[in-house]
């Protein structure tokens, strides 16, 4: 029989093993449930302008469009990409960037025109400034795909001459017109090597004026060089 007075000193014995026996592990986490993905998209470590997260790349492409008429021009744009969310599949980027490009509309592109009569051509140049985000995929990130809208300034000038001998038609006129210009753009590259890549284009401007002082739409394919930043 345990007495009234050696209570107190049960009691202290039971607190005394309690404390000293050791806390077990933790157990295994409990596996995500079925139908739900375990990997969640991350904030990367560090500020979103840490040099680490940051990659500088030049895209140079060849275009071919319809503005006027059929058009060929060149396009390059440099971008700023910071990196801002990353899972085990994919990571995405916020694009900023500067770009120039060129459109030529040359009379061999338009069969309709009788090239003895009528010479001289259509020509555009455009400065822009290129806003927005890019999923970059696959187990080596080398896929990337990009919406983009931009905005700058169009100069649109038309120079030509015409001979209309029968009529007794003869002279020459050039016009330019300068336009604000805003579009969209969907942008696919994929990185072949450390330093360079392939890209493809598909852009159009807002129709905020005629579209033979800013064209309907854009098609392009070209090189993509990756000047900094970490490998894929």
């Amino acid at each position: 029989m345990i007495s009234a007075a050696s209570v107190p000193s049960i009691a202290a014995l039971v607190v005394a093993s309690l404390i000293a026996s050791p806390t077990p592990p933790p157990g295994p986490e409990a596996p995500a449930p079925v139908g739900e993905s375990s990997v969640q998209p991350q904030v990367r470590e560090g500020s979103a302008d840490d040099p680490e997260n940051i990659r500088l790349q030049l895209d140079a492409a060849a275009l071919w469009g319809i503005g006027g008429q059929m058009l060929l021009g060149g396009h390059l744009r440099l971008a700023a990409l910071f990196e801002h969310w990353s899972t085990s599949r994919a990571f995405g980027t916020w694009d900023l960037g500067l770009a120039f490009a060129y459109h030529n509309e040359p009379t061999f592109l338009a069969p309709w025109l009788d090239r003895s009569q009528v010479d001289g051509a259509g020509h555009r140049i455009l400065s822009l400034g290129h806003l927005g985000h890019t999923v970059h995929m696959g187990r080596r990130r080398r896929a990337a795909l990009g919406l983009h809208v931009y905005g700058g300034w169009n100069v649109w000038r038309s120079d030509y001459s015409l001979r209309y001998p029968d009529e007794g038609v003869e002279g020459s006129a050039v016009v330019v017109r300068h336009r604000a210009i805003v579009g969209g753009e969907l942008r696919f590259t994929y990185r072949l090597h450390e330093h360079l890549g392939l890209n493809l284009m598909l852009g159009a401007p807002a129709p905020t004026t005629s579209s033979y002082l800013i064209t309907l739409l854009h098609v392009g394919a070209g090189l993509t060089f990756y000047l900094h930043g970490p490998n894929p």
